[in-house]
């Protein structure tokens, strides 16, 4: 019996189907594939949950000299998976040694009682993959040393997850 030239398009699909279908059923099952790495669900494929939703991204700030000025930039981003759409707070807490003095970004800001924490909040959402910039210059106090470094840090709070745990980033002002 000869399959002839047409014939063997046809047993080709079918093999392909079937080498198809038999990895689709090995991940479906949750056995290992024939790469040798274990089947993972969609829900694992996810970014973990730490590492999702507003996120201070990164603070900077320079090195300054004692009575000089320096400016902390903190990053802050919205890595998804929904765009946040009420207003979100940030809050820094600074360090002993240091007062505000200038123009803060974003305008609504307030310092606590004792001038250690302030709390900015962004009126606007964050939209998804998007980002903001706390601007917040410091003054450096005249009892400050030479070589001291001066530590705080930037946290968020998230408006559509307010039971969440947003981490908080520390940043430091090496003093020169």
């Amino acid at each position: 019996m000869s399959i002839g030239r047409r014939g063997w398009w046809r047993i080709g699909i079918a093999a392909a189907l079937c080498v198809a279908g038999t990895g689709t059923a090995a991940v479906a099952s949750g056995a290992a594939p024939l790469g040798g790495r274990a089947a993972v669900s969609a829900d694992e494929q996810r970014v973990p949950e730490a590492e999702d939703g507003l996120q201070v991204v990164n603070v900077s700030v320079d090195r300054t000299k004692v009575r000089g000025l320096t400016v902390v930039r903190a990053l802050v981003a919205n890595l998804g998976p929904n765009p946040v759409t009420d207003r979100f707070t940030a809050t820094v807490r600074l360090p002993k040694g240091v007062t505000v003095e200038g123009r803060i970004f974003p305008q609504d800001c307030r310092l606590d009682d004792r001038g250690r924490e302030l709390t900015c909040r962004f009126r606007k959402g964050l939209g998804l993959r998007h980002s903001a910039t706390v601007l917040l210059p410091l003054r450096i106090a005249d009892d400050v040393r030479p070589g001291q470094r001066l530590s705080g840090t930037v946290s968020l709070q998230d408006p559509d997850r307010p039971d969440r745990v947003v981490p908080s980033r520390a940043f430091a002002i090496d003093v020169q």
